[in-house]
């Protein structure tokens, strides 16, 4: 996983990275899949357009935090080779698919302000902070491990890709769905007779206009939810509205369906909101976090060997130590644990599970 040491140069504000970031992005990218680290770059440019881009061996040279930051991440990955080939543990995918969002980022949209990459980090940051685990997955790509499938945003979508969702959840599956979804063939042409297009079968509505939101503005929803910058008229044609629009041109309207194990939601939730329903949605589908109970900031992600070794990584974003229930080594420095575990402010832990050490 390509990253940098500390700052980039190509935003308006190019931050440089606290102390021991280096290590917990590092980290947390192995955590969820990676295989090591690399950096661009390896020498800090001294002239050209990378020159203020952040290097392994920076303008400092080696009597820096970078480069010492840099050699300890180096021990830590040689300290867990163990981890490699490895799988993450996971029972949720996100439906992410470049082509959709481009081609929602096309000019002369409802909104300029739904857009397919940000609602996918919304989501995705929903899961994070419900401590769970996800893959990012294709739309036409195997589903059949997961519990539950989230869909955020995809615009555009083949017949043989939203066939493979629909069979998906024919087979057993959960899914939720976001709004201005199902809209357009691979084309980029519309589906005619309702939105959301390849889904208003398997969601059970049936959406004939949509009413986009000012900067600002808010729509209220039947249960306490709140709704920004998408709203959408229509009804159900069979599926159970759990919340509906209480207010404006859209009263009325579902907002909120259920149509077995399809799930639907028509407009941009706050985060709260949004929080909640995921939350709803992950219980229906036997979703749970990686650790009950685990304090804000502290990430735990769990890999895997086919022969059941496992090893869970503890990765302590906040200001404050954290202590959870955890038994194993160490990996990072062989220390044994037994019952639970404190991770430092700012640190990382990698348990290899107690039941691979008796």
């Amino acid at each position: 996983m390509e990253h940098s040491t500390g700052a980039v140069n190509w935003q308006p504000h190019n931050l440089a990275k606290a102390p021991g970031e280096l290590l917990r992005e590092s980290l947390g990218h192995v955590a969820r899949g990676s295989e090591g680290a690399m950096f661009f770059q390896w020498r800090a440019s001294r002239a050209g357009a990378g020159k203020w881009h952040s290097a392994m061996l920076p303008h400092a040279g080696t009597d820096s935090r970078i480069w010492r930051e840099v050699m300890e991440l180096g021990s830590a990955l040689a300290n867990l080779g163990p981890v490699a080939s490895s799988t993450v543990d996971t029972d949720v995918a996100v439906v992410f698919d470049y082509a959709s969002g481009w081609a929602a980022e096309a000019p002369a949209q409802p909104s300029a302000d739904l857009t397919t990459f940000n609602e996918v980090r919304r989501w995705y940051g929903a899961l994070w902070r419900a401590g769970i685990t996800a893959d990012f997955a294709p739309p036409g790509g195997d589903l059949s491990r997961y519990r539950l499938v989230l869909v955020p945003a995809l615009y555009l979508v083949s017949d043989a890709d939203a066939a493979n969702l629909v069979s998906y959840v024919d087979s057993g599956g959960t899914v939720l769905v976001g709004p201005y979804s199902g809209i357009v063939d691979e084309n980029d042409q519309v589906r005619p007779g309702g939105y959301p297009g390849a889904f208003r079968d398997l969601l059970g509505v049936r959406i004939e206009e949509y009413h986009p939101l000012l900067p600002g503005e808010f729509a209220k929803l039947s249960g306490g939810s709140a709704g920004t910058v998408w709203r959408e008229l229509g009804r159900s044609t069979g599926a159970e509205v759990l919340e509906s629009y209480v207010d404006g041109p859209v009263a009325g309207s579902p907002a909120v369906t259920r149509n077995g194990r399809a799930w639907y939601v028509s407009t941009r939730l706050d985060e709260p909101s949004l929080d909640r329903l995921v939350g709803q949605v992950c219980a229906a589908a036997g979703v749970t976090a990686v650790l009950t109970g685990a304090p804000d900031g502290l990430e735990a992600v769990r890999r895997r060997h086919p022969d059941g070794t496992a090893y869970l990584f503890l990765i302590n974003h906040a200001g404050t130590a954290a202590t959870v229930a955890g038994t194993g080594t160490d990996l990072l420095s062989g220390a044994y644990v037994a019952g639970e575990v404190s991770v430092p402010a700012g640190g990382v832990v990698v348990l290899r599970d107690s039941t691979e050490e008796e």
